[in-house]
């Protein structure tokens, strides 16, 4: 079969895995498709062996990427019923991989990044844009996409923008700032965000841009909206310290944490629209996590366990859900002063 034939039948297959897989949202389907046709040009997905399976797995470098595609390959080749033991052993070391490369990540991102205390200080002495942009990503923790914002001075004008849009009008009896957020990363998942922000600072800021309405907030220089990739250069331009909103919202996740605010957790997970399971993996940069607090985070969030908790003499075992698609999971072993 040549490169053509080949790429043909695995995206034949593709729409049949599709059409008939069951007992997963449409979400998680559409990620699997999408790793699976980024794979089609390399892969005999009915490889009956599969060793070719795991040497292209391996070339690629994020050990995050191949456990994810890994297990779109085996969510496909168990429905066409091939067999994948290998696949799957290689998939489970692949997770302790993962909590590896996360704890060094962690460890070398808590060493260096300064304390929440003192981005809030950094953030004080800004001004305008740079103040607005830096005040969503460190109370709100939004992304570079979510504050692409278009500026409207009447609420219905803001309800009813196909785009990010912020509203403010100085001129209300009690004015506040209101943001619907409707284009950004995980939107299908989650839908429409409304955030209300009632900062004084925040909103004299905002007011002394004396934007017009319908004004893009960061605008290109011929009032255009701005691009994605237009954001992502100034959110690493002006953000505070070059840091980024990825590493802000590590910074805000792990002051949270060490401060018990469940509730705030819980609100950052729908306002930034990422799983709570993902903000206390992947955005945790605390190598490790006292105790209590695991078993208050425990106590506040029992939907979120997807296993009993069984009592230790010296901590517990919790099974958790550690990722936006669904699949992965994890035996959080709860100890003092350690935590998995």
């Amino acid at each position: 079969m040549n490169s053509s034939e080949n790429v043909d039948k695995n995206l034949k297959l593709i729409e049949q895995f599709e059409t008939e897989l069951e007992n997963v949202t449409d979400s998680t389907k559409k990620e699997y498709c999408q790793k699976l046709r980024q794979m089609a040009p390399h892969l005999n997905f009915l490889e009956e062996s599969d060793e070719p399976v795991i040497e292209f797995l391996n070339s690629i470098e994020n050990p995050n990427t191949r456990s994810n595609k890994a297990f779109a390959l085996l969510r496909l080749r168990r429905h066409f019923n091939v067999c994948s033991d290998k696949l799957e052993e290689y998939r489970d070391a692949q997770k302790k991989i993962i909590r590896s490369h996360r704890k060094e990540k962690a460890k070398s991102n808590n060493e260096c990044l300064m304390c929440y205390d003192d981005l809030l200080k950094e953030l004080d002495v800004l001004q305008g844009r740079k103040y607005i942009m830096n005040y969503l990503y460190c109370r709100h923790g939004l992304r570079n996409k979510d504050i692409n914002l278009r500026h409207f001075r009447t609420t219905r004008a803001g309800q009813e923008s196909n785009e990010n849009a912020i509203v403010y009008n100085p001129k209300a009896k009690k004015p506040k700032a209101m943001l619907y957020i409707n284009e950004y990363k995980t939107q299908k998942n989650y839908g429409p965000k409304v955030i209300t922000v009632q900062d004084p600072r925040f909103q004299a800021e905002l007011n002394n841009l004396n934007l017009k309405n319908g004004a893009y907030l960061f605008a290109l220089r011929d009032g255009t909206k701005p691009t994605d990739n237009y954001m992502n250069t100034r959110a690493r331009k002006d953000s505070i310290k070059q840091y980024g909103e990825g590493r802000i919202a590590k910074i805000l996740v792990k002051h949270l944490i060490e401060n018990k605010q469940f509730h705030a957790i819980e609100n950052l997970s729908k306002q930034r629209g990422t799983a709570l399971g993902t903000l206390y993996t992947h955005y945790n940069i605390m190598d490790n996590l006292d105790v209590d607090a695991v078993l208050e985070w425990v106590q506040w969030y029992p939907h979120f366990i997807l296993d009993h908790v069984d009592a230790l003499n010296d901590g517990a075992v919790v099974l958790v859900q550690v990722d936006d698609i669904g699949d992965a999971f994890e035996k959080w072993i709860v100890k003092p002063n350690q935590c998995r």
